[in-house]
């Protein structure tokens, strides 16, 4: 029995409240990942500009680069975390609008397979954007390593 028109089109919005939800957590990753490009940007200008005083450098700009030499690696990696998160987000709603467009092809195996596909796009982007966020926060005990009020490691 062939569904109906409605029922095809209910069929073909569900996938849509995934697309909804991926392009919320985008929106918020975007943003993230836009304040780390930033910042590597502001680190690289500071780390050329305290390289240019050669001997004039004092001992706090000497102490500065070394702090944004061991920094820049970390937050280069939140950067690459983030964009992979990015990426996985997009490829769910790639899965996700593949499989909107099977469904009245009558194709439901490959309806399946793509919103399956999907969903562990959403779970690898979610795997990375949580190894994000445990760098982050390290980031910040390194940068305020004496903040009397945290207990946690």
């Amino acid at each position: 029995m062939q569904p109906s028109i409605a029922q095809l089109i209910v069929q073909m919005v569900s996938p849509a409240v995934m697309i909804s939800a991926c392009g919320l957590m985008l929106l918020t990753l975007g943003n993230k990942y836009a304040r780390v490009v930033d910042r590597l940007r502001l680190f690289g200008a500071e780390y050329r500009a305290l390289k240019k005083l050669g001997e004039t450098a004092t001992a706090i700009d000497t102490a500065r680069k070394r702090d944004l030499e061991t920094q820049f690696p970390h937050v280069f990696d939140r950067g690459r975390l983030l964009r992979n998160a990015v990426l996985f987000f997009y490829t769910a709603i790639l899965f996700y609008v593949g499989c909107s467009l099977t469904i009245p092809l009558g194709m439901p195996p490959v309806s399946l397979t793509l919103f399956c596909l999907g969903m562990a796009s959403v779970l690898v982007a979610t795997v990375f954007a949580w190894r994000e966020t445990l760098l982050s926060y390290r980031l910040i005990r390194h940068e305020a390593p004496d903040f009397p009020g945290d207990q946690e490691g």
